[in-house]
């Protein structure tokens, strides 16, 4: 929630609309995990376009980060982008990598949600107390 005004100003620069609703607490490193979801929250903007959906949840001993948009969905299974990621010598296309090893460090996962239009990606990780 203290990321979204910049994300708001963000999606208004690039045409989208977003949302941010929810609360969870996640144990670990406050810098870290606000990258994690600017990542996954810039790739919507700039990629998804449209609408932007930031959702919060705290279940069953876990936080979730969902970010959902309304574009064409990720040009490739999340597998396949991370790996292309690693292999990638410039300075883009390392966003949702660097999630997904922010996600690993903290005992998480990044994942992709089956949508049926749009991208939406799950930052899955344990809740902190």
């Amino acid at each position: 929630a203290a990321a979204a005004p910049a994300w708001e100003a963000l999606a208004r620069h690039f045409g989208a609309a977003i949302t941010v609703a929810g609360d969870a607490r996640v144990a670990g490193d406050p810098l870290r995990l606000a990258h994690a979801c600017a990542n996954l929250v810039v790739n919507a903007i700039e990629h998804g376009g449209g609408r932007v959906d930031v959702r919060v949840t705290a279940e069953g001993g876990r936080a979730g980060v969902h970010v959902r948009d309304s574009g064409n969905g990720l040009p490739a299974p999340l597998p396949g982008l991370l790996a292309a990621a690693r292999d990638r010598r410039t300075a883009r296309g390392h966003g949702l990598a660097i999630a997904a090893g922010i996600a690993a460090r903290h005992g998480g996962r990044l994942l992709e949600v089956p949508a049926p239009s749009g991208a939406h990606l799950l930052l899955d990780l344990p809740a902190g107390t």
